[in-house]
């Protein structure tokens, strides 16, 4: 009886061991899906994120290679885009700098006034008592041996560039010499980068007064008489100046000439032997450019606009373009129509 419970014992063991062995191998098929998931998603950690990129490294698809290079240039106008954002960021703190910088250092609409009240000293003569002007060019003398306008005299984004700019380039004489003979009225600096910088002005006598702007040096001080042709200075990049350049005025009895109609600078010689100008042509040549700039006085706000794009726009800082508006904050709104000059 006792050997035959042992042999049922025995039996029942070596069915229990066969049924454990049947499981174990009943389960190691599934080991291999599970690598191959663990292996996709390392394949996949690899890819950029561009779905039609991302299908075509794969050899998911036969992608065309105009559908990736036009994925990549979406890719790039969205950085471009946070590029031109952080620029106007960027732009609006500068500004900010300029309007904070204004407190200590001459802004540039007070260099204009100061200048414009230099150059008009002396201007009393109403236009029915001022004389036509005279020019004798044969004693006269082209201001610097430049011969490349860089800006000339006109509507320069939507305001008056009163002057002739003439570029100044490495390794050229720079001398600034006095274009007639005359006395040196004013010899000023208006700041390293407000104004025009370092600048001269000649008295000629007869009513005429020129101006010799953004110079690195001056070589005469107030009081001295010049002959037509003498030294004045070299020429610089100081100021609100953007490249090494003389800005050259003309002025007669308060109304302004553009110099191109008496010098032609890129010949270096002038116009006519003898120059004879009316006062009444002088103003009419004003009048004209006055009823232009009045065609852009004013900007209407468009969606996007901030005060910084359109100071800009106009060449005028943000604290100038808030008086002119009477706006004390930052904030504008699409369809507000703003002075601007």
């Amino acid at each position: 009886m006792k050997m035959f419970g042992f042999l049922l014992f025995s039996v029942l063991l070596f069915s229990a061991c066969a049924g454990n062995n049947n499981a174990v191998q009943e389960t190691q098929p599934s080991a291999e899906p599970e690598a191959q998931i663990l292996a996709t998603s390392e394949t996949e950690s690899e890819f950029t994120g561009n779905p039609i990129i991302d299908e075509a490294d794969a050899g998911n698809t036969e992608t065309v290679a105009n559908d990736v290079a036009a994925a990549d240039s979406k890719i790039e106008t969205i950085e471009n885009a946070e590029i031109d954002n952080n620029d106007m960021v960027a732009a609006v703190e500068e500004d900010t700098e300029s309007d904070t910088d204004s407190a200590t250092e001459m802004s540039q609409e007070e260099a204009e006034a100061e200048l414009a009240a230099d150059m008009a000293e002396g201007d009393s003569a109403s236009l029915e008592t001022i004389p036509k002007l005279t020019l004798d060019m044969t004693t006269a003398f082209v201001p610097t041996a430049s011969r490349r306008i860089s800006a000339p005299y006109g509507i320069r984004t939507y305001r008056m560039h009163r002057g002739v700019d003439m570029g100044l380039c490495h390794g050229e004489d720079r001398t600034i010499v006095a274009a007639f003979a005359g006395v040196v009225t004013k010899v000023r600096n208006q700041g390293r980068r407000k104004g025009y910088g370092k600048y001269v002005i000649i008295d000629h006598g007869n009513g005429l007064t020129t101006l010799y702007a953004h110079l690195a040096s001056w070589q005469v001080n107030v009081g001295d008489t010049l002959q037509a042709g003498d030294t004045i200075g070299v020429g610089g990049n100081t100021g609100r100046s953007f490249g090494a350049h003389l800005h050259f005025e003309m002025k007669y009895h308060g109304t302004h000439i553009d110099p191109a109609t008496i010098f032609n600078f890129e010949e270096g010689t002038f116009q006519s032997a003898l120059i004879t100008l009316e006062p009444q042509q002088l103003l009419a040549v004003e009048d004209g450019y006055q009823k232009e700039l009045a065609k852009h006085r004013y900007y209407k706000v468009r969606r996007g606009d901030c005060l910084g794009k359109i100071a800009r726009k106009y060449g005028i800082s943000i604290t100038r373009l808030k008086q002119l508006n009477g706006i004390k904050g930052n904030m504008i709104r699409p369809g507000q129509v703003l002075r601007c000059s």
